[in-house]
């Protein structure tokens, strides 16, 4: 995470939290000062029960949203300082002008809360998808 020029006047620690497909994450928290380094994996799975077409699961992904939030240790429960939402889809399957292939690093700026200082924070991460069929005992099958 960047955000050139900026200090906090809060030194507690960062971290990044994820919401996704219902999940709640976060990573590890780190000093907070820019840039901050998060050279982590978090792994989210869901699994679309009943779903057979791709078409359903696209829809699907349409209608969820990610929150990604960065989030400033100060008690009594953290201080959210920036946040950046899309749909799931988007997030997970950018538009290839975005992108040079799969997994690559991606860029995305952060909306800023008022309360932080100087331009707003941009993020950089890869995602990498992993979509599999399963058959149930019943015979019937879902993508996961």
């Amino acid at each position: 995470i960047t955000c050139p020029g900026v200090l906090l006047k809060d030194k507690q620690e960062l971290c990044l939290g994820v919401f996704l497909f219902g999940q709640y994450k976060k990573t590890r928290c780190v000093p907070a000062e820019f840039p901050v380094f998060l050279q982590e994996k978090l792994v989210f799975e869901k699994a679309f029960a009943g779903t057979v077409d791709p078409g359903h699961l696209v829809e699907l992904l349409e209608i969820d949203t990610v929150i990604l939030e960065l989030i400033q240790l100060i008690p009594p429960a953290g201080k959210v300082l920036a946040t950046y939402e899309e749909n799931t889809r988007d997030f997970m399957f950018p538009n290839p002008k975005f992108t040079r292939g799969h997994g690559v690093d991606r860029e995305i700026v952060m909306k800023r809360f008022s309360s932080f200082p100087g331009t707003a924070p941009k993020l950089r991460f890869s995602t990498s998808s992993l979509i599999t069929e399963i058959l149930l005992n019943s015979g019937r099958s879902h993508i996961q």
